[in-house]
């Protein structure tokens, strides 16, 4: 009967290799096992920042707010349409709310290259179809439209949400980051309510549809531009026109197709 000299160099490696392959079943098991909790983290921050700007306050749970008012959908982007149902189940596409375009905005076939003259975002492409939430009323009356949009800022990659008013397609309601590298109490300060609140019931375009909307530390707040100027964060110019840039691609391009059918009531949202 063979008997392991546990103090030889072979005995070591032996001993050695079970425990690396124990440790490594053990590992796989808890990746296995708590990955519908990790899931579950996730769709819950999600749904806590969408409501963060839908305009109804939290009561109850997370997910029973965001059951009653929010309704996910997708956007095809370039033709600044919402895919119907039987769209969605043809593509088959399993999760509308929790659709990954972060991920896919890379993946062959269901991404785009952005040409570079127009990249402001600093992304290099986009996924074809964009998670939209529309935040409904008790009645079930759409309230605003919810828009995620990200871009490169001064030390990383910045995502958010920015609600829009559904009548005109034209009124910032709301906006919310929720994942960044910024430099805290600097660029970090996009997370700061007070300048979040600074948004609040600015225009995107004039009346002529040109694009008008910027971060800016000359925001004029009495002339021309009071409608559609926000103020930089102090200290933070190059975070404050990272965001500015990211907000105008999906803004005035990205997003304009479907912003300007909003506006002209080609889309009906509350039918």
């Amino acid at each position: 009967m063979f008997k392991l000299n546990k103090d030889s160099v072979f005995g070591t490696l032996v001993i050695i290799s079970c425990f690396c392959l124990v440790c490594s079943v053990l590992v796989s098991s808890a990746v296995v096992v708590l990955e519908p909790y990790k899931a579950a983290a996730v769709a819950n921050n999600r749904q806590i920042n969408i409501l963060n700007v839908s305009g109804f306050e939290l009561k109850g749970s997370v997910a029973k707010t965001y059951a009653a008012h929010i309704e996910p959908r997708l956007l095809d982007v370039e033709k600044g349409v919402l895919l119907t149902a039987d769209e969605v189940k043809a593509q088959n596409i399993k999760d509308v709310d929790g659709y990954d375009f972060a991920a896919l905005s890379k993946k062959p076939g269901v991404s785009v290259k952005i040409e570079k003259a127009k990249d402001t975002a600093g992304i290099g492409s986009r996924a074809k179809l964009m998670p939209v939430y529309l935040s409904k009323d008790d009645a079930g009356k759409v309230q605003r439209v919810i828009l995620p949009f990200y871009g490169q800022a001064l030390w990383s990659t910045v995502y958010g949400y920015v609600a829009i008013d559904p009548v005109d397609g034209n009124t910032v309601k709301g906006v919310t980051f929720y994942q960044h590298g910024e430099t805290p109490g600097l660029g970090g300060e996009i997370e700061n309510p007070r300048w979040q609140a600074l948004w609040v019931n600015k225009k995107i375009n004039n009346e002529s549809g040109e694009y008008k909307f910027r971060i800016s530390k000359n925001a004029d707040h009495t002339g021309a531009g009071k409608d559609f100027d926000v103020d930089a964060l102090s200290g933070a110019t190059l975070t404050s026109r990272g965001v500015n840039d990211f907000t105008a691609y999906w803004l005035s391009d990205a997003y304009k197709p479907f912003l300007e059918k909003l506006g002209k009531g080609e889309i009906k949202l509350n039918e």
